[in-house]
């Protein structure tokens, strides 16, 4: 009861905080049977919420000790299960962490799911951070202790902007991949298993997880990326995260395999010159691409006005009751210096904050018009919240499309220009993936 109820509570959370969430090859992960699951940690407690949410079965997931002194935490650490990991750079002993590894054999033994995130940290790293050995040593020492059919299962974590209220995320599932081929033919040297093993496993998870050279780069191949998934023109906007991460994937490494490519020396040049068109004209790609025959926005504008305006009353009392909570914590996550722990203080800050508040409304409108207006007060606040951020989304989208519709009118001819500047861009774009 406590694993589904922590896994609906991670869903409701990851999805309030993420506009959109996608899962490649969910069914990858064994339905049944020990799975260690291993994963890139750039998003703080973020990255363990989202596995919760998205995974097909509850995991167990590793902790560092540290987290547990941190008293609002400590009831959802305890609630969650998580095992606690005592590292050396704590200051603790390396034989403090036996009972860790008795409880996650344990745990396989009853078929059940262990994640780790074997870089040990979270990070703002634009790549993947060297590996600590202590996934592969895990799945190792169950099998040794008798434990059948391990496998272990590689899940890339990706973000648009982490830190971001309503971004999105990815989550890409690899194959399972048994543990036999470390098992078999090193006699008693354990240690190069482990070696090997964690090679692996860096390996399987850089290619689910996108590395690039500096944040930099990743929003050049990002943009690239963006306009190339978002062709034929008029494709509604977002894009889909899968299909951007996995272009930008493409040209990050042909960038790397082939730097002074002639082909990439042009992409570069003509994303440079279509970026300064957008720039100069205060427009985004999505709305130099969009879709602006007269029929076409005049259905787009009404429907999503008409929905505006029935859920305006409802998205205002969602105003009044969140602004001051939100605000605070707003300007209490600035002060973490780690992107992937501003998301953390954001989520958990605004749910706690937000609790409070529910609570406290629900109790001064109980005593002053009864109990069930006081329920019903409780509740609803949190739903007027929601619909509060559907309609502020709802309003920017409108707002976009009248901006680029009035351009269009407008400045016709100028948007020719820049649609064949785009086309350029796609043109070079897809000359470089053909040749990786």
């Amino acid at each position: 009861m406590a694993d589904r109820g922590m896994a609906g509570f991670a869903r409701l959370l990851v999805h309030i905080f993420f506009r959109g969430i996608e899962v490649e090859s969910p069914e990858r992960l064994p339905p049944s049977g020990p799975v260690v699951v291993v994963a890139n940690h750039r998003n703080g407690l973020v990255d363990g919420l989202l596995l919760m949410a998205t995974l097909s079965r509850y995991p167990r997931f590793l902790g560092k000790s540290t987290l547990f002194k941190i008293i609002p935490l400590w009831p959802f650490l305890k609630f969650a299960g998580v095992v606690p990991v005592y590292r050396s750079i704590d200051g603790a002993r390396a034989d403090q962490n036996t009972s860790a590894f008795a409880t996650c054999a344990r745990i396989l033994a009853q078929g059940g799911v262990v994640a780790v995130f074997p870089e040990g940290i979270s990070h703002d790293e634009a790549s993947l951070q060297p590996l600590r050995t202590g996934a592969a040593r895990i799945a190792l020492e169950a099998g040794a202790a008798g434990v059948t059919d391990v496998v272990t299962v590689a899940v890339g974590l990706t973000y648009d902007a982490k830190a971001r209220f309503r971004s999105r995320a990815l989550v890409r599932i690899g194959p399972p991949v048994g543990i036999s081929r470390w098992t078999e033919g090193d006699g008693n040297d354990g240690h190069e298993a482990v070696r090997r093993f964690t090679t692996d496993i860096a390996n399987r998870l850089s290619a689910l997880s996108p590395s690039y050279v500096s944040w930099e780069q990743e929003r050049q191949w990002s943009q690239v990326a963006e306009i190339v998934v978002r062709q034929p023109q008029g494709r509604p906007s977002p894009v889909s995260l899968s299909e951007q991460v996995g272009v930008a994937d493409r040209l990050a490494q042909a960038a790397q395999a082939r730097a002074d490519d002639q082909g990439l020396t042009e992409l570069v040049t003509t994303m440079a010159r279509y970026q300064r068109d957008l720039d100069v004209l205060g427009l985004t790609d999505s709305q130099v691409a969009a879709d602006y025959r007269v029929g076409q926005v005049r259905a787009s504008f009404t429907w999503a006005l008409l929905k505006i305006v029935v859920a305006l009353p409802f998205a205002l009392v969602g105003v009044v009751v969140h602004i001051v909570p939100f605000q605070i914590m707003k300007q209490v996550a600035k002060m973490p210096t780690n992107e992937g722990i501003k998301a953390t203080v954001k989520l958990l800050g605004c749910f706690a904050s937000f609790t409070l508040v529910y609570a406290a409304l629900g109790f001064f409108v109980g005593r002053a018009a009864g109990a069930w207006l006081g329920l019903l007060a409780a509740v609803g606040a949190p739903l007027c919240g929601y619909v509060t951020v559907r309609v502020a989304e709802r309003a920017q989208k409108v707002g976009g499309l009248v901006e680029g519709y009035t351009f269009v009118r407008a400045r016709g001819t100028d948007l020719q220009s820049v649609l064949a500047h785009r086309s350029q861009v796609v043109d070079a774009a897809r000359a470089v993936l053909a040749a990786t």
